[in-house]
């Protein structure tokens, strides 16, 4: 686009340049004809008269003064149009035209190149008709010039064009010598070859320069395009396709290790396909772990069923009764938690988070598990700060970590015990603790009890009633809120366990 603009311009330009240089002729041949009526008429003295003609000594002296130093060449014809003086023959300049020749037998392409372009471009002038050859004969009659011929019938000034041979481009003026308004003759004013071309073929190479690094800025531009950022992404759309038709390799996501956006991209991709497999292998982990929580309950009432039909002993059919509504409520726990447990990632992608005051919120979980009418039930001791302790975070799931927690420690506390629950603020963290007076944990067992169906109550609390996935799931959501929770035991000063405790730690909202 630029490139046509440019031609265009150049067009303009041309043109623009050629009317510049008729109206600078014009003026000075009006001055040259103004000298030459007055200085070189033939005659002396009173013999010059309105009918006289150009003298050709004469006219050859003005015109050596005056058109000498131009670098124009200036014919003059006489009334009747013949040839009375061309500075071809006075001025050395004009008489000696150096031009190399192509080795002989050898056609000169770049030559006739150059003279076609020029035409052409010539020809390409709007509202312009290609002109005709310059005359070459060296005393032609004036006749055969326009411009001359319409001075000579008007007596009015006139202007040409024509390209010669090589294609170049000359421009004339033909102005009347006249004394009284008498026409002695006509002043022909023309530029020589090439003085116009010679301008615009500078234009035109700086032009056609400056397209060529334009050209070659695009194609270092479409080069560094290609190579940084189309074949990279390519290649990562590649790799993504991989992944979406189950190549489970996360090689498959290219690893382009650069400072920008792309490398940024790549490892996203990555991160993000790591995580897609790792969330494959826990949905795969968990579906299983499901059937073989699912099958043991499954597997006792079947086998109680098939017992209690061969029996007829009422009290073991009694027993045998209680298996399975033992197991029925076992099933009915699992078949519930795991229910929570596969709305647990819909539910913390889905809502939105909030300020949440866990002093509140502690505060109300422990007082579900007051009971002040029973005598054996742990009392809640609280050590909670009023406000301040703010996290940012869902508070139904973060309640749920608390429930979870609370009944587990319930579970483990010896009747009338009591469980320590505090809360502080600890370099920019809110940090809750949660004790118990129970037996403990076994050390190999700190980790583990935050494992999935994982679950060792006491026989006091009764069969069934828990399905291992409260820790689990508690350590999730903590997680996803950018906190920890971890398990640890509580020893008196001989190191004896006194008790469990629980730590979960969540980053503090800003202020």
């Amino acid at each position: 686009m630029a490139l046509v603009a440019g031609v265009v311009w150049m067009q303009l330009a041309r043109d623009s340049l050629v009317e510049e240089r008729i109206s600078s002729l014009m003026a000075q041949a009006e001055i040259i004809s103004a000298a030459l009526a007055r200085y070189a008429p033939t005659g002396e003295g009173e013999q010059q008269d309105a009918a006289t003609d150009v003298d050709e000594r004469r006219a050859t002296e003005v015109l050596n003064l005056l058109v000498g130093p131009t670098g124009m060449r200036a014919r003059i014809f006489g009334r009747d149009g013949a040839t009375v003086q061309d500075t071809r023959f006075i001025l050395a300049r004009n008489q000696v035209q150096a031009r190399d020749l192509p080795p002989p037998g050898q056609i000169d392409w770049i030559g006739e190149t150059e003279r076609w372009f020029n035409r052409q471009l010539y020809s390409l002038m709007p509202g312009e008709e290609p002109p005709l050859l310059a005359d070459d004969e060296p005393r032609p009659n004036g006749r055969v010039f326009e411009e001359v011929e319409h001075v000579l019938d008007t007596g009015e000034v006139a202007s040409g064009r024509r390209i010669n041979t090589e294609g170049n481009l000359i421009v004339s003026v033909a102005v009347p010598i006249k004394r009284l308004k008498f026409v002695m003759g006509v002043l022909m004013l023309s530029t020589e070859a090439g003085d116009i071309d010679d301008a615009l073929r500078q234009e035109w190479t700086q032009l056609v320069l400056g397209g060529l690094v334009a050209m070659l800025v695009l194609a270092g531009a479409s080069w560094f395009i290609l190579t940084r950022i189309t074949e990279p992404l390519q290649q990562l759309s590649v790799g993504a396709d991989t992944v979406r038709r189950g190549g489970r390799n996360i090689d498959a996501i290219p690893n382009i290790r650069r400072p920008d956006e792309i490398g940024d991209l790549s490892l996203s991709l990555r991160a993000m396909t790591s995580a897609l497999y790792a969330r494959m292998d826990t949905i795969e982990q968990f579906a299983a772990d499901v059937a073989h929580e699912i099958k043991n309950p499954l597997t006792s009432v079947a086998s109680a069923i098939e017992t209690l039909q061969r029996t007829t002993d009422e009290e073991k059919r009694a027993k045998l009764m209680g298996v399975v509504r033992d197991d029925i409520r076992r099933l009915d726990r699992l078949i519930t938690d795991i229910s929570d447990a596969s709305r647990l990632d819909a539910e913390l992608s889905r809502e939105r988070a909030r300020d949440v005051d866990l002093g509140a919120l502690v505060a109300a979980m422990a007082s579900m598990f007051e009971d002040p009418d029973a005598e054996d039930a742990p009392r809640m001791v609280l050590n909670l700060p009023k406000s301040g302790l703010v996290v940012r975070g869902l508070d139904g799931p973060l309640a749920q970590v608390f429930r979870n927690v609370i009944e587990n420690a319930v579970s483990f506390s010896p009747k009338g015990g009591e469980i320590r629950i505090a809360a502080s603020a600890v370099g920019g963290n809110a940090v809750i603790t949660i004790d118990d007076q129970g037996p403990g944990i076994p050390e190999d067992n700190l980790e583990t009890v935050f494992r999935r169906f994982y679950t060792e109550r006491p026989a006091a609390h009764g069969f069934g009633k828990n399905s291992g996935l409260g820790l689990s799931i508690s350590r999730q959501i903590v997680e996803v809120h950018g906190g920890k929770i971890v398990a640890s035991n509580l020893r008196d000063a001989d190191g004896g366990v006194k008790g469990a405790r629980f730590l979960i730690t969540l980053p503090l909202a800003a202020r």
